[in-house]
């Protein structure tokens, strides 16, 4: 099995390869901060077994792609700790953005700006326990009894599975997430969080449907990383406001 790295040289190997032991074959360096492969051009876990000949990036936090895989995980963390706190709440989706991520959610009783710092804290606590990030596949009624009472992961696994899709989940301790991926090896590998707003968003962007909290976030590799982003949206605000 033959693999093209990026910068045109190759490995060989014998036997199947997950996108993580190559990365660590290549330089522990590299695998420490990897946090995604993209594999003929197509971005897969750090998880993701190699059988065929292929091109093989490994993506870390500086590409674009690789941030991506950073924020998603992080968007699963803010939802883990919500739940460890406000049990009763009902999660929709928590993909990554440009500048960040978000979640969308419905909780029983309206959060105030207390609600931030717990969460930040719980959030904090879970990279700190550095939890597997596991994927497995599942059926569709594997996925009704997972998700009971979540109504919105219910809507979402019964739409996936008449389309044909592969149902997937991910699992980091006492959290399980109906998605696709893809995610960290494990919550530990980062370093720097920070929730920024709460707003209003109706569910699927339908004013006919549910409004819920749409929670958003950001997330680094280092403290000091979120310390110039929080540095220049500041002087971001004092600008517009000196206008």
């Amino acid at each position: 099995m033959k693999i093209t790295l990026k910068d045109g040289s190759s490995k060989e190997y014998a036997q199947s390869m997950s996108v993580i032991d190559i990365a660590k074959d290549i330089s522990e360096g590299l695998a420490r901060v990897a946090t995604a492969g993209e594999v003929d051009g197509e971005v897969v876990d750090l998880r993701t077994v190699i059988d065929k000949d292929c091109e093989l990036n490994i993506l870390t936090f500086n590409d674009e792609k690789g941030k991506g895989a950073f924020r998603h995980t992080t968007s699963h963390i803010m939802a883990q700790a919500i739940k460890r706190l406000y049990p009763d709440t009902k999660l929709a989706i928590g993909p990554s953005i440009d500048n960040g991520f978000y979640y969308d959610m419905e909780f029983e009783t309206p959060l105030t700006s207390d609600d931030f710092g717990k969460i930040e804290a719980e959030m904090k606590k879970i990279v700190k326990e550095n939890i597997p990030v596991e994927k497995r596949i599942i059926t569709v009624e594997e996925g009704r009894s997972l998700f009971a009472g979540q109504d919105y992961k219910l809507e979402l696994l019964e739409e996936y599975a008449e389309k044909g899709w592969e149902l997937s989940v991910y699992t980091q301790g006492d959290f399980t997430d109906l998605c696709a991926g893809p995610h960290l090896m494990s919550t530990g590998v980062i370093k720097a969080v920070k929730l920024t707003q709460a707003t209003s968003a109706y569910w699927r962007g339908d004013a006919a449907r549910d409004s819920m909290c749409r929670m958003y976030g950001v997330a680094f590799p280092k403290a000091s990383e979120l310390d110039a982003f929080l540095q220049q949206q500041e002087e971001a605000r004092r600008r517009d406001h000196n206008k």
